[in-house]
């Protein structure tokens, strides 16, 4: 079973949306009623994607997604506010160490989750939009 990274980003962009409570897109600004949404918001893009473990010929390999999501808002604490939020959505876990958001994709189990880049604002404390820039790298094994 080869993973196909649109289930992935579509499962990861609801967790934001549901971790933030704000509009997420998927490689583009995100639309709110057909308009393009106010910050705060988040922008998920998906990064090289690898295969690993059993040989190619196998089809129950392992794989690794990268993502990378950019929290764009008007103020430096805003920003800073929405990747707290963003952390907490992808990372976080309860008292039990089960995962706060579950990432469910169809015949895929998510059984590692980690920062692979957290860029922080830009230096410019006058720029009337701020983007703050966190990557994160998700593994899946074919479950069952």
């Amino acid at each position: 079973m080869i993973l196909e990274r649109r289930p992935v980003t579509d499962a990861l962009a609801a967790v934001l949306v549901a971790a933030t409570g704000k509009p997420c897109g998927t490689g583009a600004l995100p639309l709110v009623g057909g308009k393009p949404a106010e910050p705060p918001y988040t922008v998920l893009r998906s990064l090289p994607l690898t295969l690993g473990g059993a040989p190619f010929t196998d089809q129950r390999e392992d794989a690794s997604t990268l993502y990378q999501v950019e929290c764009v808002a008007r103020q430096h604490t805003q920003a800073e506010w929405l990747a707290d939020k963003v952390r907490t959505g992808l990372l976080g876990r309860d008292i039990r160490g089960a995962w706060l958001y579950d990432l469910s994709v169809p015949g895929w189990s998510c059984y590692a989750r980690d920062l692979d880049l957290d860029a922080g604002t830009e230096p410019d404390p006058s720029a009337v939009i701020v983007s703050y820039v966190i990557r994160f790298q998700l593994d899946w094994t074919p479950a069952g």
